[in-house]
């Protein structure tokens, strides 16, 4: 079955910034919250959430940074409850309707696969992998061992899920396009690709609408930064398909 761009999308961090006072008194938060909190390494208070899994550093302003939340009801949920701990160990806050939250920044991964109706041309008319590729890891689909999709990084790290590593022969429709960088930068508008593989080892590449950078790997994977909000990390995912359409 395809898959949508979607649903090939990981969000894995959102960064949100909001105010929750005029001023709070960071060693009293410290102390009634059990936070962490050194003033000489950092200026702020490190509140933990255990689950969602977040951080969020209150600063003596009143402002306060979320960080490490999946999507905006993670976001939400954390500062929620951490106004309700300072409220509940006598710390003046705001009230949440007053609280205004806005993502400052979101990070997504995304792999660019081979379109599902891939034909590999003259030397590879029906689209297989000509050898084994021990980097890409995959699920066989009902009874069909020719019908494949991608394992996740949770279903490889579970002893109980039956993965392999894709074989030589395997199709490729809807499987991790393997890259060549090199290539990559001609096809790219040369003025927003950058690219020295001595000193990383992902082609960059910056959009201005969106307002975005994408880490291109030659896996075939991307890191996407600097969105506010998903649906501007799809629509960089959707030009960079569009513009490499030739070679994926």
């Amino acid at each position: 079955m395809a898959t949508s761009d979607e649903d090939r999308l990981t969000v894995v961090n959102v960064v949100a910034s909001t105010r929750v006072a005029e001023e709070l008194n960071l060693p009293d938060i410290a102390i009634q919250l059990n936070c962490e909190y050194e003033p000489e390494q950092f200026p702020g208070v490190v509140y933990r959430v255990v689950d969602p899994k977040l951080a969020i550093l209150m600063f003596r302003s009143g402002r306060a940074v979320c960080t490490g939340g999946k999507n905006e009801d993670n976001i939400h949920t954390g500062i929620e409850r951490m106004i309700g701990d300072l409220r509940a160990a006598g710390i003046e806050t705001w009230d949440l309707k007053d609280v205004t939250i806005e993502v400052q920044n979101m990070v997504a991964t995304f792999a660019l696969h081979y379109p599902d109706a891939y034909t590999g041309g003259p030397n590879n008319p029906n689209g297989v992998a000509k050898f084994d590729d021990q980097n890409i890891h995959v699920i066989e689909v009902g009874q069909d061992p020719l019908e494949l999709r991608l394992a996740t990084d949770e279903e490889k790290a579970d002893d109980s899920i039956p993965t392999r590593k894709l074989r030589g022969g395997d199709p490729l429709a809807g499987l991790p396009r393997r890259l060549n960088l090199n290539h990559l930068t001609f096809h790219l508008p040369f003025d927003k690709v950058e690219y020295e593989p001595e000193q990383f080892p992902g082609l960059i590449y910056r959009l201005d609408y969106p307002k975005v950078v994408c880490l291109i790997f030659g896996s075939g994977k991307m890191v996407i930064t600097g969105a506010r909000h998903k649906d501007e990390i799809l629509e960089a995912v959707e030009i960079i398909q569009d513009e490499l359409a030739d070679l994926l």
